[in-house]
């Protein structure tokens, strides 16, 4: 039994398509069984496959790269506007924020707030059944149970609803009583394993931050696809004894995220209005320039950029582009063997001519050619999944996200691949289908047959279709490089190139002691001439953005009840911050060590700005007022800072406000160009000797700032990789269409060698209409990726300019790829023996 017939009777008695073949058979059913009918089909599409086996490559190539970067940009996007899924009540569940405004001018949203805020809308609106606060602690923490000591990051200490309001697994404790008493303390799995090797550890003690905590429920890991992951949430009531100074009751810190639960089927615009209502009656004289807006918390990853996130949020335009990009990915496959079959029309003309003069109905001819078409999509479909599976991981670095692929039990996954297979049988085979079925067979087996110019106008219409976006995809691919290098090259308004930083948050000493053990650490760093100086800070660019202090700063004798309140970051600092970052000072002077600054600050060119001020120099001297922990203090503005970018060039300048702190959470070290690891090895035995109990942590500060860059650059990557898979399939089909093109006209190229055409005439005659196809479809992408870079553009503070250079480059690209594509075969073919062309025919 042939090969074929083994692998599809099996089937074809459950196939719901091969089924239809009842239908298109019925005529024959006397002479032959619909079912021997099929397998014939099917045995005849194999043969055929075979006999064609380098279009048969290229098809099934094509088919099966297409598809399967179609599937891996489908699971990205599905895992993109995934997150929150996993709530029970994620439906419900919103995230309160704060609209801050300077009059009637609006100056940005953070999506911290305030600690009484939970509890006023549980208490005033009917549709909030319950809330929860989560407060960050800031940078590394130092972390101990038993002899295991480590550094950790996304630590909250939050409300005990934090386990009702939001789903998370537990393992081991009750849900109902954690964080319901002071110091107690929810880890995560990993956390266990890691700091005691076992999940159940209840009642187990663990010290945060050099105060013991006792385990009362061990959860399972939250998934990658939310967005505020954490590994440690300590109990709220905590705050009593560690912050004394920030009381519930106070609308003077917005330093945590507010979570409400609402009843099902809560109108979120309707709640919002409710909300500004209550807001702007209950906090009339206390809160005048500030609106509260709540969001859903599915909406959070994708559509809210806001200031402070958990973490960088995903961009809902990337999404949108890769939509686009696997649209074209796996329409391109199908154009490719729409193209190729239509084009090897004329080759099975007498084929469709015998069958018809045996009596085959047309439709019985168009089921035989979809048939083929189903053959050639599922062989394509099973190698697509093969290569997904062996490039995954590589395509999840390119991504930047855990995307996940668990194809066995994934039953969208299966409907997807199902639909392809069916669609691409169906797409790609149809109009060959008709048009074979279609041909006359008298004139056929004539020999009068020749292709129609309708065809001939569909194949050039399909390679511009195709070229014109493999044009917008290298020009989209040009612009992201450039904007990302842009942003890289920009700039800043200070040096952070060889700056090593040293985590200091986690030495929880007594100012004093903590004072003298800082200045210590810089007297023996400073020792060492390949460090050029040591400033400690309490944030740096590009470091922790998230968790950046916000406070409001006002002219002295203004209140913020008579408005002049503009929102800042306030960042405490010594005196040899500015000089280490090399930053300029405009005007007045810096801080002095060793000498009270506590009330003086200073401040960047856009606080001054941002406060009247005509020129820095107006601005020192002149008295502000901000607020702290222990409520409003006045300083004396004695410098003006010229505007450097904390955050990234993405976004716009902050009003920034530095205080005087030495002890602060970062020791930032400039260094020489010299031996990096031997420095190193010094700063880490110096460290240990000042602080013989602290983890020692490290991080080069340039390659921290260009974290900003990670969305962006993966982005890149990804349109990259699939840039020149698009132009691959695309050259793919050119090689086939040109291939048969060439074999179509051998007679004539033996001809005109025959009659004295030299090498190069019949390459140019051969070359020139595929080369005007693509330079057409190339003409035609050009205002459409103009027009999609634009707007991808526009949400850059700074940002390139979409020079004539950028589509120059794409254009030039691939007219070249294409001549190179098209010359493969065409100068193969004129340096052949022109009496073998003719002998043939």
């Amino acid at each position: 039994m042939p090969i074929i017939d083994q692998v599809v009777r099996p089937f074809y008695t459950k196939t719901t398509v091969f089924q239809a073949w009842h239908y298109f058979s019925k005529t024959n059913s006397e002479t032959q069984p619909p079912t021997a009918m099929l397998l014939n089909y099917l045995r005849i599409a194999y043969r055929n496959l075979l006999k064609n086996r380098i279009f048969t490559i290229i098809n099934i190539t094509g088919l099966a790269l297409g598809m399967a970067a179609f599937l891996f940009i489908v699971q990205y996007i599905r895992f993109e506007r995934s997150y929150e899924d996993f709530h029970k009540n994620g439906d419900n569940i919103l995230r309160v924020t704060v609209d801050f405004y300077n009059g009637d001018q609006y100056d940005m949203t953070d999506c911290e707030s305030y600690a009484p805020l939970g509890p006023l809308l549980k208490d005033k609106m009917p549709e909030v059944t319950d809330f929860v606060r989560m407060y960050g602690m800031d940078g590394l923490v130092n972390v101990r149970a038993g002899t295991r000591n480590f550094l950790e990051t996304k630590i909250y200490w939050a409300d005990p609803s934090v386990l009702t309001v939001f789903t998370y697994q537990v393992l081991h404790g009750d849900a109902a009583t954690a964080l319901t008493a002071p110091f107690e303390v929810i880890v995560t799995e990993s956390m266990a394993k890691k700091y005691f090797g076992r999940t159940n550890v209840i009642d187990e003690l663990i010290d945060v931050d050099n105060n013991p905590y006792r385990v009362k429920a061990v959860i399972a890991d939250p998934p990658p696809n939310t967005h505020i992951k954490f590994t440690f949430l300590l109990s709220r009531l905590s705050f009593k004894t560690l912050k004394p100074w920030y009381p519930d009751d106070k609308w003077n810190n917005n330093n945590e995220y507010t979570y409400i639960l609402t009843t099902p089927g809560t109108d979120l615009e309707q709640l919002n209005k409710k909300l500004h209502a209550l807001t702007a009656t209950e906090l009339k004289g206390i809160l005048e320039q500030e609106y509260f807006v709540a969001e859903r918390i599915k909406d959070i990853h994708l559509h809210s950029n806001k200031a402070y996130e958990p973490e960088p949020p995903g961009d809902i335009k990337a999404v949108y582009y890769l939509s686009f990009i696997a649209i074209f990915l796996i329409v391109i496959a199908w154009v490719n063997y729409l193209n190729l079959s239509t084009a090897r029309a004329m080759e099975r003309a007498r084929e469709v001519g015998v069958r018809k003069v045996m009596g085959s109905l047309k439709m019985q001819l168009v089921f035989q050619f979809l048939c083929e078409s189903i053959l050639v999509n599922v062989l394509a479909g099973v190698l697509a999944l093969t290569m997904l599976q062996l490039a995954f991981p590589l395509l999840q670095d390119l991504s930047g996200q855990p995307v996940p692929l668990n194809i066995l039990h994934d039953r969208f996954f299966w409907s997807l691949f199902t639909s392809l297979l069916a669609a691409g049988s169906f797409l790609s085979g149809i109009y060959p289908a008709f048009v074979l079925a279609s041909f006359k067979p008298v004139a056929v087996l004539k020999g009068k047959f020749q292709s129609s110019t309708h065809g001939q106008l569909l194949r050039k219409g399909l390679v511009i279709f195709q070229f014109s976006a493999t044009v917008i995809l290298i020009i989209s691919m040009c612009t992201v490089y450039l904007q990302v290098r842009f942003l890289q090259r920009y700039d800043l308004g200070m040096n952070i190139d060889q700056t090593l930083v040293l985590t200091g948050r986690q030495v929880s000493l007594p100012d004093s002691v903590a004072r003298r053990a800082s200045q210590a650490l810089k007297t023996e760093l400073m020792k060492n001439p390949a460090v050029r100086s040591v400033t400690r800070a309490g944030s740096l660019p590009g470091v922790n953005i998230q968790e950046l202090s916000t406070t409001h700063v006002l002219r002295l004798g203004q209140s913020s009840a008579n408005g002049g309140g503009y929102l800042y970051s306030y960042i405490p600092i010594d005196a040899d911050f500015i000089p280490s970052l090399n930053i300029t000072l405009l005007a007045g002077r810096n801080f002095e060590n060793g000498v009270p600054n506590h009330d003086q600050v200073i401040i960047n060119e856009e606080a001054a700005r941002a406060l009247g001020f005509a020129s820095p120099e107006q601005a020192v001297g002149t008295k502000v007022t901000f607020r702290t922990r222990s409520g409003a203090e006045g300083s004396t503005v004695i410098g003006v800072l010229r505007n450097f970018y904390f955050r990234s060039p993405k976004e716009q300048h902050l009003p920034m406000l530095f205080a005087y702190g030495e002890n602060a959470d970062y020791f930032a070290l400039q260094l020489t160009t010299g031996d990096i690891k031997k420095t190193l090895a010094f700063v880490e035995d110096t460290w240990h000797r000042v602080y013989p109990n602290m983890v020692f942590d490290y991080f080069f500060l340039n390659e921290r700032y260009d974290n900003q860059y990670r969305a962006d650059t993966h982005l890149f990557q990804i349109m990259v990789a699939f840039s020149a898979l698009i132009i691959f399939i695309a050259c793919l089909g050119l090689f086939g269409l040109s291939s048969y093109t060439i074999l179509q006209r051998r007679k004539e190229i033996g001809i005109r060698k025959v009659l004295g055409a030299s090498v190069g005439t019949v390459v140019s005659l051969l070359s020139r209409d595929f080369m005007k196809t693509v330079t057409v479809s190339a003409l035609m992408a050009v205002p459409v990726a103009y027009f999609l870079m634009q707007a991808w553009l526009s949400a850059y503070a700074v940002r390139i300019t979409l020079h004539a250079g950028i589509f120059i480059f794409a254009i030039a690209s691939v007219i070249l790829l294409a001549l190179i594509t098209v010359s493969v075969q065409t100068i193969k073919s004129a340096m052949a023996n022109p009496t073998e062309s003719l002998k043939q025919e």
